[in-house]
Formats: structure tokens, C-alpha cells, sequence
């Protein structure tokens, strides 16, 4: 039986991963285990739960030493951070990430599957939509967000040590957006808000009139969370020893095109007007190359644009995640 440890597994991907491995969990002969700052029912119904934080090298001594494989994604993101405080990146991401890979080393682990942001190559997006995982990270340091992305970039290079001198296998996922629904606090530049695609749903819901923002042809990856967990769920079991992989459907959705699909999947009876503001500022545009993804892993997204939306007007409906 292979004991497959989650950290950061009360997060809103964590929780999907949870539950996208207990699912297969007989076929795969699979023991689960997850860790995180606090735990709740859903996830300890389906696992055996460690209240851990890994910035603190000794909570990893309560877990057992027989792990086949870690799934890391017990970071400090600005999406979840009220205010700005940099310390926590860097005690998290770097020191928190060196706290792991030092159990992953000490015990033997067989593989690590490592979470980084796709921060670190948007910027070259503005040039050439289409990101490939092979790039070399351009950081903007006028984004906000750069102090944490530059901590994750050298968390992945302290991730590529390991595995560079100590043969840790390492899987490395570069994450776009990933959309799923679940009520987890959402922060921009500091401040508790509301997502803005949760934002046109409301609009769509009511018939509102739905303004499309800058260039209406701008297109972005729109990936959803069940093909993020069939992509780690493939890592944990490849007979490789290295990857580094983008997250993704390799198709773009254009702006236009993402608030129609939530006029046909959550509108009613009366449709909302699209208006166009082209004088406000343009949405982000990329497309996640995932042709290694597919060759090496043998990836394939399962859900295009308007089944993911279908999916998660359904995972709403039965809210899974608070029982």
C-alpha cells in the first residue's frame, strides 16, 4: 500500500485532491494522508489527518516515516493574505518548502509533486499567449503579486536540488487560475473581496446587464480543478523521475466567449445583455502549453469550458465540501 501524503490539503484545490484520490484509493492500493494548519470534516473522513504547519521543522516527527510520495501545497498565497506581510512568504514557501524536502530526504520519500504559480511567466504572455513549461521565468515587479512569485521560484529551484543531488523524484506543476467553486476567503492587493468570474455569475443568475471589459478577443486558459487532480493523480505514479509540467487544457477561451458560456450555464429565464467597455482595462490572456503533460504523463483534459461551468453549478448545488 503506498501512503501518499497532502499537505496544505484544507485548501480549495487541497480538498479536490482529497477527494479525487479517496475515490481511487482501492483500485490504486492508496493510504491518504493530509496535514494542515486545521483541519475539517470532510477531509478527515477520507484520510488520516497531522496538524502540521511546515514552517516548524519538528510537527513533521508525528508522521509516519514510510511515505511514497508528498504532494506539497502548503503555501502562503496573496489570494489568501489580508494586508502585505513579506515574512510569511519567505517563512512559508522557502523555509516551509526546505522543511519538506528535508523530511522527503530523511525518510526516504520516493517522489515530491510540487505546486509553483504561473506568475513567474505572465508577463511573457502579453507578447505570445501561449506559455510553455520549459520557459524562462520574467517576473514583473510592478505586479503586486511579485514578491510572493519570486518566493516560489526559489522554492522551485530549492525543490530542483533535491532532486538533483539527493535523487528525490519531483514532479513541478505550474498553476494558472484554477477555477472550482467552493466559499474560501479571497483576497486582491490586500483586501477580502469577491472573485470576479463569482462577480458575472451573480450577474448572469439575475439577467443583469454583464459590461465585457478592454479587448473582447483577449483568450485565457480556463482549466478547472478535476484536470488539475487527474494530473497530479498521473505524477504519483509514472515511472519517471523528473518533470516539469504546465496545468492547462492548451486551449484559450476568449472573454467574450467565457461570459456567454455563464449566460447559458447559469442564466435564467431572463438573459443578461452583454455591453462592451473597451475604454476599461484588458483581462489577462495566456494558454497553457501541456504537450509534455500529455506524452509524458498521458494527460488529457476531461472537461472543456461549458462542462466545467455545468460541473461546478452542480458541485454548488450538493456542497460537498461542508458536510
Amino acid at each position: 500500500m503506498k501512503k501518499i501524503l497532502i499537505l496544505g490539503a484544507n485548501g480549495g484545490i487541497g480538498r479536490n485532491i482529497v477527494d479525487y484520490f479517496f475515490e481511487r484509493r482501492t483500485e490504486y492500493d492508496i493510504e491518504l494522508l493530509t496535514a494542515d494548519l486545521e483541519s475539517c470534516r470532510f477531509i478527515e473522513k477520507r484520510s488520516t489527518f497531522y496538524q502540521i504547519d511546515i514552517r516548524n521543522k519538528e510537527k513533521f516527527e508525528i508522521l509516519p516515516k514510510d511515505i511514497y510520495c508528498v504532494i506539497d501545497l502548503a503555501t502562503t498565497m496573496p489570494a489568501r493574505m489580508v494586508g502585505f506581510d513579506p515574512q510569511k512568504y519567505i517563512d512559508t514557501n522557502i523555509s516551509g518548502t526546505c522543511n519538506v524536502l528535508e523530511f522527503c530526504r530523511a525518510n526516504n520519500v520516493n517522489r515530491i509533486l510540487f505546486a509553483q504559480t504561473f506568475g513567474d511567466l505572465l508577463k511573457k504572455a502579453e507578447v505570445d499567449p501561449v506559455l510553455f513549461p520549459d520557459m524562462t521565468p520574467e517576473l514583473d515587479y510592478s505586479d503586486t503579486k511579485s514578491f510572493y512569485i519570486a518566493t516560489m521560484c526559489t522554492a522551485v529551484d530549492c525543490v530542483k536540488y533535491y532532486h538533483s543531488i539527493y535523487n528525490l523524484r519531483t514532479f513541478i506543476f505550474r498553476l494558472p487560475t484554477i477555477y472550482s467553486w467552493h466559499n474560501k476567503v479571497y483576497c486582491e492587493n490586500g483586501v477580502i473581496t469577491k472573485q470576479a468570474w463569482k462577480i458575472l455569475i451573480d450577474q448572469a443568475e439575475k439577467g443583469e446587464d454583464i459590461h465585457v471589459w478592454g479587448d473582447p478577443n483577449r483568450a485565457k486558459d480556463m482549466v478547472y480543478v478535476k484536470d488539475l487532480c487527474q494530473e497530479f493523480f498521473k505524477a504519483c505514479f509514472v515511472d519517471r523521475d523528473y518533470g516539469f509540467y504546465n496545468i492547462g487544457t492548451g486551449v484559450g477561451i476568449t472573454l467574450l466567449d467565457q461570459i456567454k458560456g455563464m449566460i447559458e450555464v447559469f442564466g435564467g429565464e431572463k438573459k443578461s445583455k452583454i455591453l462592451f467597455s473597451p475604454e476599461m482595462p484588458n483581462a489577462p490572456q495566456y494558454i497553457m502549453n501541456i504537450d509534455n503533460a500529455r506524452s509524458e504523463l498521458g494527460y488529457e483534459p476531461k472537461y472543456d469550458y461549458i462542462s466545467m461551468l455545468r460541473d461546478m453549478k452542480k458541485e454548488r448545488e450538493i456542497n460537498k465540501f461542508e458536510e
